[in-house]
């Protein structure tokens, strides 16, 4: 008969042999996530260029000094409601529509081109023909329909919170 097993005797990995087994997990990692692989060589390698890796090692390094400085920087009276203010303008930009916005940073891109435009062309003062002239062109109509409806919005908004008139 069979004599029982009394002691297991577990097998350790050498040095070597995980040194394989992680190499060969790394090389397929890399090959199941090629662009990402290089497009993080990349970027290691332009924060080099730039002077940024040696600046973010030692900022990681002194990582609880820095932080514990910043804090102490944002808890003075002068930065505190410069942060609040930027939480609040966080918040703001939550609630609008991004597809709306977006038309409307376009809106202000184009008018400022054609503003910029109009203004190099000519140097002499708008008459009131001109400029009864210029409310007839639709798109001038349009963008001041919109103005008008964004301040109806904006005083209904601002009255019913109670703001001072």
């Amino acid at each position: 008969m069979a004599e029982p097993i009394r002691v297991i005797e577990r097998r350790e990995e050498t040095l070597e042999e995980r040194r394989q087994r992680v190499l060969e997990r790394l090389a397929d990692a890399v090959v199941h996530e090629e662009q990402a692989a290089e497009r993080l060589i990349q970027l290691v390698a332009l924060a080099e260029d730039k002077g940024l890796l040696p600046m973010l090692t030692a900022l990681l390094e002194r990582g609880d000094r820095v932080l514990a400085h910043v804090v102490d920087l944002l808890a003075r009276d002068e930065y505190t409601s410069a942060l609040q203010n930027a939480i609040g303008l966080a918040q703001a930009l939550g609630k609008f529509d991004p597809s709306m916005l977006a038309k409307l940073v376009d809106g202000v891109a184009g008018g400022l081109a054609d503003a910029k435009e109009a203004t190099a062309a000519d140097g002499k003062p708008l008459g009131v023909f001109e400029l009864l002239a210029l409310l007839k062109d639709p798109n001038v109509s349009y963008a001041i329909r919109f103005l008008l409806g964004f301040l109806s919005g904006m005083g209904k908004t601002l009255r019913s919170q109670g703001s001072p008139d």
